[in-house]
């Protein structure tokens, strides 16, 4: 009893298990869908680098199940026993029993949602293809690689799509290359005319202040006559009012003269 649960805290302690030729991670039981698919998407990795035989994907992965994986997976034997339950005797059958179990189906229609509005947005092309990858992954879609393409086009930033639309490539892989050529250069294009405009307007500017300081001062120097302290009253006598027949002299009465030209005033100095 005291070696049974040795080689059981042993067996808890090595996560990894070998089969052969081939080692797999452990699986417990993941609530999170996101982890469970990272998990079957490295095992089926290993699979076709190892090119696993069909019949020993399924006892291979039984072999790595812990904790609540295990407990649910004996529980499916049993109810294949019962008829309960397909049988399962393939990878496939065995990742179609794991995700109905472990990944709800709002998931894939969360994913299909997003798959179907993503775009690049602020993200490099490089970043925008790996995420655009892990969602097609996750879904587990099989496209056509013209599919994948047409996607990945769709999505891209406009002045990048309008670019690569021109081409044609029948590999995805040669268009994320093209597509990355393609931003680095809009990139480079960007930065030399801003860094120029920067400059243009930087010395249009300073063109203006000195023409501005030249000039400024030339208004007051045009009139080299005008000095405010020593400006002096007019002294030119107002002209006398233009006498009319109908003037009216105020010493007299009489017409045609004013008060300062009386021929009265003459008269009586005369007489005198």
């Amino acid at each position: 009893m005291h070696n049974f649960a040795n080689r059981h805290h042993q067996h808890q302690q090595q996560p990894q298990h070998s089969f052969n030729f081939v080692k797999l991670d452990s699986f417990s039981g993941y609530n999170d869908p996101t982890l469970y698919l990272a998990w079957e998407a490295k095992v089926e990795k290993l699979f076709n680098v190892y090119k696993v035989p069909e019949d020993q994907k399924v006892r291979i992965t039984s072999l790595v199940f812990l904790d609540y994986a295990l407990q649910w997976w004996q529980q499916s034997i049993m109810d294949i026993g019962l008829n309960k339950r397909p049988i399962v005797v393939s990878w496939y059958d065995l990742k179609e029993c794991m995700c109905a179990r472990f990944v709800p189906p709002y998931y894939r229609k969360e994913l299909l949602l997003k798959l179907q509005r993503f775009q690049q947005g602020p993200s490099s092309v490089d970043e925008y293809f790996k995420e655009l990858e892990t969602i097609l992954t996750k879904i587990d879609m099989h496209e056509s690689e013209e599919s994948k393409i047409a996607k990945f086009v769709s999505g891209l930033r406009r002045k990048i799509q309008d670019v690569v639309e021109i081409y044609e490539y029948s590999s995805l892989e040669k268009m994320v290359h093209l597509a990355i050529k393609v931003e680095s250069q809009l990139s480079k294009k960007n930065h030399f005319k801003n860094s120029h405009n920067d400059g243009y307007y930087q010395s249009s500017w300073k063109n203006k202040n000195k023409s501005s300081s030249k000039t400024f001062p030339s208004d007051f120097e045009k009139d080299s006559t005008y000095n405010p302290r020593h400006s002096k009253p007019s002294t030119s006598i107002p002209k006398s009012p233009t006498k009319t027949p109908n003037t009216k002299c105020f010493k007299c009465l009489g017409f045609g003269h004013i008060a300062t030209n009386c021929p009265t005033k003459s008269t009586k100095l005369a007489t005198k």
